[in-house]
């Protein structure tokens, strides 16, 4: 049996005003999960949230985290997507086995691949861990799950002082990654990411492009949109991308070499 538990620190960001939120008042919500057929077993991932009131300003604020259970009963992500505040600490999970209770994040825990990971403390700690893990070996970034290759892009795309969120996987509408790159001049861009882990000989076809512009051109759209894989992409993909968009400014295809580069390319800010 899994809970968390733990205390948000929440500072207002208009008065500085600190909210101390106990998680256990969060709402929890497991909105998705994966089995992984390498012997670490299920991938659950979470929505921990709530709103509240600043008492000095009287705006509401959210908390709320994206947290990913793998391997089970391990927490291995938490991400803070809260908004209005700037929170210190993150929930932690707590399970109970045979009158023990256990809480992570642990000090030192294994990933997938036997990598060590230390200090769990969410993506700003374990991700540019694992990113050193595949520029040593680029072998690794097809030993990876779906959510940690999302990690990883957004890590990049974040080192390089983009504004960025992590959509939830199973309520997306066709993007994994909101990045915004915001100019001294006042021009901000804004991007949609779709990131693809696919093995070598499973290439991103036609469709995926297709249904990430249709999302790319609606009201509520985007300056540019990316596709980034660990494959390659069809010859139909490609043909579409170089002829079929409004503009060939609209979207951009990133293969495995592409992203290897990317990540190659990588200094950790930790």
């Amino acid at each position: 049996m899994s809970n968390f538990n733990g205390v948000i620190i929440a500072t207002c960001n208009k008065y500085e005003t600190t909210h101390e939120i106990n998680v256990t008042n969060l709402d929890i919500d497991c909105y998705g999960s994966e089995y992984h057929e390498n012997g670490m077993g299920e991938e659950r991932n979470y929505e921990i949230s709530g709103i509240f009131s600043c008492g000095k300003c009287n705006n509401e604020f959210e908390i709320s985290f994206d947290a990913t259970e793998y391997p089970a009963n391990f927490l291995s992500y938490v991400i803070d997507n809260s908004k209005g505040v700037r929170c210190s600490g993150t929930p932690m999970l707590e399970y109970e086995e045979e009158r023990l209770i256990y809480t992570f994040p642990e000090p030192e825990i294994y990933i997938p691949n036997q990598a060590v990971i230390s200090d769990i403390q969410g993506i700003n700690n374990t991700i540019p861990k694992l990113i050193e893990l595949i520029q040593k070996d680029n072998s690794y970034i097809h030993k990876i799950t779906p959510r940690e290759f999302e990690e990883i892009i957004a890590e990049i795309f974040r080192s390089q002082g983009f504004e960025v969120e992590l959509t939830k996987r199973t309520r997306d509408g066709g993007k994994d990654i909101i990045a915004i790159h915001r100019h001294s001049m006042g021009i901000d861009t804004r991007y949609f990411v779709e990131c693809k882990r696919y093995a070598l000989d499973n290439r991103v076809g036609v469709s995926i492009v297709r249904e990430l512009y249709g999302v790319h051109s609606s009201r509520t759209g985007v300056n540019k949109s990316i596709i980034a894989t660990t494959s390659l992409f069809t010859t139909g993909a490609r043909n579409f991308a170089e002829y079929e968009l409004r503009s060939k400014w609209d979207m951009d295809l990133k293969d495995v070499n592409d992203v290897l580069g990317w990540i190659n390319k990588y200094k950790s800010r930790i």
